[in-house]
């Protein structure tokens, strides 16, 4: 199991950018400053940063009634804003290595602490989603109200002590993990809100819970688990056709059930926290861990991230493994080995002193 330890997310790579955004603010321009901008460079230039796909970006961003992302002004290269995306999803689509990590990082929804801070986005975001003076389909208590108006000055200072480091080694970038007691945990959790919240007006309030100063459930927490919930959100969407882990149609809430079997007879281990940064384990953890990735390279990381035993490295792909595992051992292996020690004692015995002078006589 990984160590949890957390990586640091350091300044260096928002200190470049204002370096370099000077000398890119004039292509960025050029784009126009909506929604299917955003997201289509969004998709094609930085895919690990996309939360699910291109229509949960397209949702996300038109919402009807909320609004989650200011649009700003063409030339924005370090505010909270539609502009300073569009302005680094464009340059990452130009540059490479670190400087196009910290593009992707910015163009993305939380804004990756250059296309404003991460509390920044965290209060925008809160005092829309979960205040009932801007979201009228909130149910529960409304945050960072205790005046009875939205205050942001009571929820920049609740952020504040929000740790931005995420547990290293998870596969997923850290503005798209949603777990640990950090404000991209959070943020990431407001974002489903105001997707989810769509079709079904109870996310509103589920997601503000998770995304509170003390989390419901403890999603944004060091001491939640890995879950069966997570996994099959990703193996249902992701894993399909020729990808699929589970029959076509699957519902969330059978794969979820079948999965708590799976885990209850002992193929998974249930570990703590840490546990979400396995790589090469029978955890839970290691599930959730591999196919995160599947967004991103179906192909690859659907079977890698296959639930069923049978598929276990080396006998398949499947990388969350016990130890122990190996290939089955073949019902006529026992005759085999019998064989084999026969025949070694027969060449013993011939190769015996005095064997070879007997036999010439």
């Amino acid at each position: 199991m990984e160590s949890s330890s957390r990586e640091p997310r350091g300044p260096w790579r928002w200190l470049l950018l204002a370096a370099l955004s000077p000398l890119f603010a004039a292509s960025a321009g050029a784009q126009a400053l909506t929604c299917a901008a955003w997201c289509d460079l969004l998709s094609t230039n930085c895919p690990a940063e996309v939360v699910h796909d291109e229509a949960f970006c397209l949702d996300y961003c038109g919402h009807p009634f909320l609004d989650v992302v200011p649009i700003g002004s063409a030339g924005d290269t370090a505010n909270n804003t539609l502009a300073c995306r569009i302005h680094h999803a464009d340059q990452a689509g130009s540059t490479s290595g670190a400087t196009r990590e910290a593009h992707c990082a910015a163009a993305a929804l939380g804004g990756g602490g250059a296309c404003g801070s991460f509390c920044d986005v965290y209060c925008d975001l809160a005092l829309q989603v979960c205040t009932s003076t801007h979201n009228p389909l909130l149910t529960g208590t409304s945050l960072f109200s205790s005046g009875g108006a939205p205050s942001n000055s009571e929820c920049q200072a609740a952020c504040a002590v929000y740790p931005e480091s995420v547990l290293a080694g998870v596969s997923q970038t850290d503005q798209v993990f949603g777990y640990g007691d950090t404000v991209q945990c959070r943020n990431h959790h407001l974002q489903a809100a105001v997707v989810e919240g769509l079709a079904q007006s109870n996310a509103y309030g589920l997601h503000c819970g998770h995304a509170s100063p003390v989390s419901v459930s403890d999603l944004c927490s060091d001491i939640v688990e890995p879950n069966v919930i997570n996994y099959c959100v990703y193996a249902l969407k992701h894993c399909v056709g020729a990808n699929a882990l589970f029959p076509a149609g699957t519902a969330h809430a059978d794969c979820t059930s079948f999965m708590s079997g799976v885990v209850a007879s002992g193929d998974y281990r249930q570990d703590g926290f840490a546990s979400f940064a396995d790589t090469d384990t029978n955890s839970l953890g290691c599930l959730n861990n591999i196919i995160g990735l599947a967004p991103i390279d179906a192909n690859t990381w659907c079977a890698k991230g296959d639930w069923d035993r049978a598929n276990w490295v080396p006998a398949g792909p499947a990388v969350c493994a016990a130890p122990s595992a190996a290939v089955p051992l073949s019902d006529d292996l026992p005759w085999i080995l019998g064989g084999m020690l026969v025949v070694a004692a027969g060449a013993l015995l011939f190769a015996a002193p005095g064997r070879a002078e007997r036999t010439a006589r």
